[in-house]
């Protein structure tokens, strides 16, 4: 089994696409994007991916920055955290810089300018 998150915005998915494969180096697949909004993007990770997509018209609108959920991402050393971090952090809010900590060699925890909240780590036991 799998499982993948999928994130919802308020009609800002394809600037959110354009920030997160800058800041993972990725691509995105949009398989259907409507007049004004994204339907239905992946961001392919090789071993995972996540959706994305705006809140159709009609819907209630997604909340982010609750607090309750948070995308958390694997990476190979401690450049490769601070590297992204320092990306996707940019206009969020940072709870705690890359640092190591008694579990892995490289955490840290952040709300994106989206308020998606993320947790990096490296050399996790």
């Amino acid at each position: 089994m799998k499982v993948s998150p999928y994130l919802q915005f308020n009609g800002n998915c394809a600037a959110a696409i354009v920030f997160y494969e800058n800041a993972f180096g990725v691509k995105a697949e949009v398989y259907k994007k409507g007049n004004d909004f994204i339907d239905h993007a992946e961001l392919d990770f090789g071993d995972g991916w996540i959706g994305l997509s705006d809140t159709p018209p009609g819907e209630e609108k997604s909340t982010f920055g609750n607090g309750g959920i948070s995308i958390s991402v694997s990476l190979g050393n401690v450049n490769e955290v601070k590297v992204v971090f320092e990306k996707l952090s940019e206009g969020g809010k940072v709870f705690e810089k890359p640092e190591a900590t008694e579990w892995c060699e490289c955490f840290c925890t952040f709300e994106d300018q989206f308020g998606v909240n993320w947790s990096l780590m490296c050399g996790a036991e």
